[in-house]
């Protein structure tokens, strides 16, 4: 049995700075639980975006060797961010018989299977709750509680940075590019967002939280990616006067062991649990074949919640080092072949459709012609005359299409003379379980 357990911290920015603030108050109750002292040993600070306390200076150190290759650290918490150079000191701690740490989307998403694989092989311990839905515990409901069950599907909002652009836009109106400038303001938005509103941030967490869902392999090249930087006050009005909420949506599901995993601006219908969760939070919605639907929400980022999660990954990883536990986590472990990836051939669904059209007769039979041309069936339509920047909108909602041949209709569509400007696609999801 251990007589302690150190930890070293790699990086001193809002997570970690709250990550110290935490363990500090609940220390004497770790202590208490683990019967040994957990200790945070040295905290590497170089290069840290926050200012580093007089009470901690005394654990700074200047080179991350001086943690990866302490051999009295037990845990490293990597708390950088990016893909390097924390790939590479991840790595190293693994080497070394160390236990991880990371809230790093990025690099899991990207590099995950060479980095579990490592730990397996070293037979060490690795924390990833917080490199997805920040305070809400997502990965451990998957991997633990629902370990004897079998996921069907997670619809997600899981990105608080978009969650708020698009409810402010819902609620209060404005033009996408002033309210993200009000959430550039309010600290919701980096000075870059590109990588929130883009969908890029939402596809890492996504390809995470897959591989646990479904025990595959994934990775960024899975996942249909589309942002919400194209979405306008006349798309969020047409969808509210058709009863649905844009929210953008990342999609898991396992149909005949066929993945489908997505992230995109969805129409989902306004009597929602989904369409109720505004600003910056987070939720989940998982469908499973016994538990049946369960739902989480929460905080989706942020430093304290975030090093909550850090907190929760601790926690497991000290008892499993306390009382000598070399089992492997065996989620990480049991990965399945890579099963079969859906791509826009395979995906069916209902579509959302804003044709910016020329005020002339005919329009609407040279639309429909080509829909129907392409076996794209027509649900509903929307017309109210009002013009556009000179052109009149025409809405046209649909029923469940093959979308390679939606997006090929719509091709040909916005090559007709009587169409001003590209059509908005959006996907409609009725069926949120």
């Amino acid at each position: 049995m251990k007589k302690a357990i150190n930890i070293g911290i790699l990086g001193f920015g809002t997570v970690a700075s709250s990550f110290y603030h935490i363990f500090s108050e609940q220390k004497g109750e770790l202590d208490s639980i683990f019967s040994v002292p957990i200790n945070i040993k040295k905290i590497f600070t170089r290069g840290n975006s926050h200012p580093v306390p007089e009470n901690i200076k005394k654990l700074s150190v200047q080179n991350a060797s001086d943690i990866l290759e302490d051999k009295e650290i037990d845990i490293v918490i990597e708390l950088i961010g990016g893909i390097h150079p924390a790939k590479d000191f991840i790595l190293q701690a693994i080497s070394g018989g160390k236990s991880i740490i990371t809230a790093n989307k990025a690099l899991l998403a990207e590099h995950g299977e060479e980095i579990f694989k490592k730990c397996i092989d070293k037979k060490t311990n690795i924390g990833f709750e917080a490199a997805v839905g920040g305070g809400i515990p997502i990965l451990r409901a998957i991997k633990n509680g629902l370990a004897g069950d079998k996921v069907k599907s997670v619809y997600s909002i899981i990105n608080g940075t978009s969650n708020f652009i698009l409810s402010k836009m819902t609620k209060e109106g404005g033009k996408f590019e002033d309210v993200l400038k009000k959430a550039q303001e309010k600290g919701y938005a980096e000075a870059d967002p590109s990588l929130d509103i883009n969908g890029t941030d939402s596809a890492h967490k996504l390809a995470i939280l897959g591989r646990l869902a479904f025990s595959t392999s994934l990775s960024m090249k899975d996942v249909i990616i589309e942002g919400i930087e194209n979405i306008t006050q006349l798309d969020i009005s047409f969808a509210k006067e058709l009863g649905y909420t844009i929210k953008l949506l990342g999609i898991l599901k396992d149909e005949d062991s066929k993945i489908e995993i997505r992230v995109h601006p969805t129409l989902i219908p306004s009597s929602s649990l989904l369409s109720k969760i505004d600003g910056v939070f987070n939720a989940f919605l998982v469908n499973t074949k016994f538990a049946g639907p369960l739902s989480l929400t929460g905080y989706g980022a942020g430093g304290n919640p975030t090093a909550s999660a850090v907190m929760g990954d601790l926690m497991e990883i000290a008892s499993r080092l306390v009382n000598d536990d070399s089992h492997h986590d065996f989620i990480i472990s049991k990965i399945k072949n890579k099963l079969n990836i859906k791509t826009k051939k395979d995906i069916i669904s209902r579509y959302y459709l804003r044709f910016s059209a020329m005020d002339r007769p005919g329009v609407l039979s040279k639309i429909s012609g080509i829909l129907g041309e392409n076996s794209i069936s027509i649900s509903s339509m929307l017309q109210k005359g009002r013009k556009v920047e000179g052109s009149v909108p025409i809405v046209i909602t649909t029923h469940e299409a093959n979308e390679e041949e939606l997006f090929k209709s719509i091709a040909l569509c916005d090559k007709l003379d009587v169409i001003s400007a590209k059509t908005m696609v959006l996907r409609i999801e009725d069926k949120i379980e």
